[in-house]
């Protein structure tokens, strides 16, 4: 019988195990006090389950993998459960929701928003209306998700990136002209539209559609806290791994006319651009599912006010903690639940405050669980983080919120009197309160604040009301605002307002063009004389911006500061914004990038890195005139080469096997008087940048470790780095699967079928390994880091004593 037909799991404490007749074991952990059952596996004929909602029975409804919708109806009497298809005709259902008598399905394969309901009460969906059609520009796959019914009573569609906006959309939409604003296009992201992910506002009848906020790549779902306010879960692009423009998957606090910057290709934006807004939480690679809230549980309070998240790829449900602070939240988060595997699909809590949750997608079997607290242990108590929040901080919290409230109405309506109420916020610190504020303004009649703006004196209005008139104006605006901008004293401005201005000069220059000539010297003039500036994100702005003004010192700038860049990430960024300058190298800077570029060959990282560094390759070679194609055939021979296994290694000498024991008299020398500059380069030197970011330098797969000093002291650093598998993180544990040849492979999961698991055995290589669901024995939790040990090997005492240095009190900003 194969493993995975039906079976029991009960979880009651913090270990579980899933049991089937002469079967092993498969292992889960949830929190202790919790019961997991599994409510009924799909059978044969039942499809695979893919989403969720109650009826007004209580009884359950999911979307079908393949087609159809299905109905389970549960007995807590005995236990039983009865499936039937109440739909077959609707492809592909991501998305439904049962609200107002009605049960609506987003089909993504049947590409549209559909309305079915009972006109004759006989328990049967017999009318079936299109409300609207998805236009599917490229393919099926990202578009119409999950559905839910906000506390507005107003019906929330949540769609991904390959879909264009539905026909009707109301003009007055808060969100409705997205702008690539990209102001170097790369060869290789010529043709890419600008479709992104939205957030769809709808009436019960689809009639009223609103693009409520955008800029997302493939959120699956929303959820609506407490205070009525959105979350979204959006997920990576896992093939931009190891490239500057990647952005994790990630926790976004949503709100009308919201813009979060996902673009196709190389033209994502970072998240300290001023005309969007930053991520909440980013929680690493992973496949974003279901959300909920549990506000309306019977879970206990600490559990009751948590945001739940689902991450079908690694098999765990995540539980968050939101912080109030100012218009925003910030946010924390464990594993709740975690199985191997446990492809969660989406969630909710249903009519007895349990969370029901379904496993299933791309073909594989399905689940229905119901998890609940039993009251069988202690009832744990709140996070430090929430019992910390002072009643000065929640009240700052609601006031900023209802005033951020108060501005949103003015995203729709024109009215005099909101250039007013928007200028009290556009300065200020909050930067959630005065986004509100400039979305407000911008979409006011521009006569109204033109001069306002041009004449704002105060550092973070300035910046906010000129970056506005970019958005807005034309380019007979540019003159005036350029000459405000050139106003602005960009050598004393804090990193964000420093920022927010160049920002403006590239909108400016993407949408209306170059300046005159007596313009852009004295802007080039201007930047180039705090180029290279000592802030990475500062430098990544000015390289552009002089590369495109055709700066005649940017060449050689830039080449230092690729040359000088700790990480992949910065490297690559420099090598793509040089790509732009075709003329004016010496063969001795043509050589330099070209050696860089077979170094670059060597780069870990996602799909797109090789891909990336191709189109490098390509795009520099057809910049050579013919006289430098001979002056330097031998290194364009070496980049046609193969890379042989010992030249995708880097290695640096063994210093000594160090332990924990090597450093028990040298904690009192982890001071804030060590040399910072060397710790952050024995970050790099262990490979530590690898997988672990610090500040904005780094990988993503393990955790940020940013603020890591204000958590822990020297010792649980250093044991950390030279023990790793003491203490392991639940969200960075690993899945071991045992198959029945014996054999034991290590991972996370990154693709899941019908019959098949896929693993990543090592993040840093590339290397993934097929699995046949058949062959698995069992698969338990794994005890070993996915970290690996011995790292600081190559470091010397001094190196490491900087480096615990570095991460204890250097101050990231």
């Amino acid at each position: 019988m194969h493993w995975l037909v039906p079976f029991l799991l009960f979880i009651s404490c913090s270990q579980a195990v899933w049991s089937q007749e002469n079967r092993p074991s498969l292992n889960v952990t949830a929190p202790a006090g919790f019961q997991v059952e599994l409510i009924r596996a799909a059978q044969p004929g039942e499809d695979s389950w893919i989403s969720l909602t109650f009826d007004d029975k209580g009884r359950v409804l999911v979307g079908l993998d393949s087609a159809g919708v299905g109905r389970i109806t549960y007995s807590s009497t005995d236990g039983g459960s009865q499936f039937e298809r109440v739909n077959d005709s609707l492809k592909h259902c991501r998305g439904v929701l049962y609200a107002y008598n009605s049960l609506y399905v987003s089909a993504t394969n049947t590409p549209g928003f559909f309305k079915l309901q009972d006109t004759n009460s006989d328990d049967q969906f017999d009318q079936q209306e299109l409300l609207f059609a998805l236009d599917y520009r490229s393919r099926f796959g990202h578009g119409g998700n999950q559905i839910k019914l906000g506390p507005d009573g107003m019906i929330y569609l949540v769609c991904g990136n390959d879909v264009s906006f539905p026909d009707g959309f109301a003009r007055d939409s808060p969100y409705r002209n997205p702008h690539n604003d990209k102001l170097l296009i790369h060869d290789f992201d010529a043709g890419q539209d600008n479709r992104v992910g939205y957030i769809l506002k709808l009436d019960q009848h689809g009639g009223r559609r609103e693009i409520f906020a955008g800029g997302f790549r493939n959120q699956v779902d929303i959820a609506f806290n407490a205070d009525g306010e959105m979350f979204t879960y959006d997920a990576d692009m896992e093939w931009d791994a190891g490239l500057p423009w990647y952005r994790p998957t990630r926790l976004n606090h949503v709100i009308s006319g919201g813009e979060y910057g996902w673009r196709w290709g190389t033209m994502k934006w970072p998240t300290y651009y001023q005309d969007s807004l930053p991520t909440t939480l980013d929680t690493g690679y992973g496949s974003p599912t279901g959300m909920e809230f549990g506000n309306a549980s019977q879970f206990p309070k600490r559990y009751r006010q948590a945001l739940y998240m689902a991450d079908w790829q690694n098999g765990r449900i995540y539980v968050v903690d939101l912080i109030p602070d100012g218009a925003t939240y910030r946010a924390e988060y464990n594993t709740f639940l975690q199985g191997g595997p446990l492809n969660v699909c989406d969630m909710a809590f249903g009519p007895d405050g349990a969370l029901w949750f379904v496993t299933g997608g791309r073909g594989s079997q399905s689940g229905l669980y119901r998890i609940t607290w039993t009251g069988q242990a202690e009832e744990p108590n709140l996070p430090v983080s929430l019992k910390q929040i002072t009643p000065e901080q929640r009240m700052r919290g609601i006031q900023f919120r209802a005033a951020r409230l108060q501005l949103e109405r003015y995203h729709r309506e024109q009215n005099p009197d909101a250039v007013d109420l928007a200028w009290h916020s556009l300065a200020s610190e909050d930067r959630w309160l005065r986004t509100s504020a400039r979305i407000a303004l911008e979409n006011q009649d521009l006569k109204l604040w033109r001069t306002r703006a041009l004449e704002e004196s105060t550092p973070v209005g300035s910046m906010t009301a000129l970056l506005a008139l970019a958005r807005v104006g034309t380019k007979a605006d540019q003159p005036d605002l350029l000459a405000a901008l050139n106003r602005q004293p960009l050598e004393n401005a804090t990193e964000e307002v420093l920022l927010g201005l160049l920002r403006t000069y590239a909108i400016t220059f993407t949408r209306h063009g170059m300046p005159t000539e007596s313009e852009r010297f004295e802007i080039e003039k201007r930047l180039n004389g705090m180029y290279p500036h000592d802030r990475v994100n500062v430098n990544r702005e000015l390289s552009e911006l002089l590369v495109f003004m055709q700066s005649p010192e940017v060449l050689n700038k830039t080449l230092k500061l690729l040359n000088d860049a700790p990480t992949q990430e910065e490297q690559v960024h420099y090598a793509t914004t040089l790509a732009h300058i075709k003329q004016g190298w010496t063969i001795a800077q043509r050589r330099q990038i070209l050696d860089w570029l077979q170094e670059a060959r060597r780069f870990p990282g996602g799909k797109l890195v090789n891909q990336t560094v191709q189109n490098l390759i390509v795009s520099y070679r057809n910049s050579l005139t013919e006289k430098e194609l001979e002056s330097l055939a031998a290194e364009l021979s070496v980049l046609e080469q193969p890379l042989t296994e010992s030249e995708t290694v880097v290695d640096h000498a063994v210093v000594q096997n160090w332990t924990m024991l090597d450093f028990q008299s040298a904690l009192s020398e982890v001071t804030q008087d060590r040399d910072f500059e060397k710790g952050k380069f024995a970050l790099a030197k262990a490979s530590c940048l690898k997988c672990h970011r610090v500040g904005e330098e780094g990988g993503r797969v393990g955790p940020d470790l940013t603020q890591v000093g204000n958590r822990f002291d020297a010792r649980a650093l250093l044991e950390s780095i030279i023990e790793p598998s003491k203490v392991i993180d639940e969200k960075y544990r690993q899945t071991s699967y045992v198959l029945v040849n014996g054999k034991v492979i290590t991972g996370r999961p990154v693709g899941v079928s019908a019959k098949q698991i896929t693993l990543e055995t090592d993040p840093n290589r590339g290397l993934s390994e097929i699995v046949n669901r058949a062959d698995i024995e069992e698969s338990i939790i794994s005890q070993i880091s996915p970290m690996p040990a011995k790292l600081t090997n190559v470091l010397t005492r001094e190196e490491i004593i900087d480096l615990i240095a570095y991460l204890k009190f250097h101050k990231q900003e």
